[in-house]
């Protein structure tokens, strides 16, 4: 898909809905939660497979990961390719913990923060990328226009996000495939999560008119990617002009 996809009006915050408000608060047990389920395989063979796809695109050079988390992504960037200077944001300070323990003997640079609101230096990354907390951000058009001042002239962020208007069939059916190889419990939560995570996810045609009401309106490309198998993620691609 590209820039000529069909445009809707994107969704606005609630002041009754303030999603990073949540993350804001989130107490340390439920980071580590968290870093304990993308440690199970199939979710864990996703962030290797995102990995894989941004060390193909940059070879050196500056990185940042926007709702880093627990840092695993970072942690796996490091395994593939030590040269790079790798960056980690998250809102959480929980999450920042747990990420600091990850990634302890690892050069990182993690900060604290919004991606609507870094402290970074304007056209300062070669690469910037996220993976599923774009729908998730407040203001997520701000938080674009952010991510065009950092990055350097010519230079792209990769984000990867699940979208609500999956194939509902083949979700079902990649899903039940994925959880063979895990225990009881795991098979319980993982769906739990994945389906939650659908349910408040952005539409295709929703995330197209976020990026259409920003700088990159005439440079970026969507594209439906599977990663572990599942096809429930968009890979959009943004670029700031030269």
């Amino acid at each position: 898909m590209t820039a000529n996809a069909r445009s809707v009006s994107a969704p606005k915050p609630r002041p009754k809905d303030v999603r990073e408000a949540h993350f804001l608060r989130m107490p340390r047990f439920a980071a580590r939660l968290y870093d304990w389920f993308l440690s199970m395989k199939p979710t864990e063979t996703q962030t290797r497979e995102v990995a894989r796809d941004l060390a193909a695109r940059i070879g050196q050079g500056r990185l940042l990961d926007i709702g880093t988390g627990p840092g695993r992504l970072l942690a796996e960037l490091h395994r593939l390719n030590p040269r790079l200077e790798l960056f980690g944001l998250d809102i959480s300070p929980a999450m920042i913990a747990v990420a600091k323990r990850n990634l302890k003997g690892i050069p990182v640079d993690l900060r604290q923060g919004r991606a609507e609101q870094t402290d970074f230096a304007a056209d300062f990354f070669d690469l910037v990328t996220c993976t599923g907390s774009l729908y998730l951000w407040d203001y997520p058009e701000q938080g674009l226009e952010e991510i065009s001042r950092i990055l350097k002239p010519g230079c792209s962020a990769y984000l990867f996000e699940v979208y609500k208007d999956v194939d509902r069939e083949a979700f079902r059916t990649a899903l039940r495939n994925n959880l063979r190889e895990l225990d009881m419990f795991r098979r319980l939560v993982g769906p739990f999560a994945l389906r939650k995570a659908l349910g408040i996810a952005a539409r295709t045609e929703e995330y197209v008119a976020m990026v259409k009401n920003t700088s990159f309106a005439e440079n970026f490309m969507v594209d439906k990617v599977e990663l572990g198998s599942i096809p429930m993620w968009l890979r959009i691609t943004v670029t700031k002009c030269g």
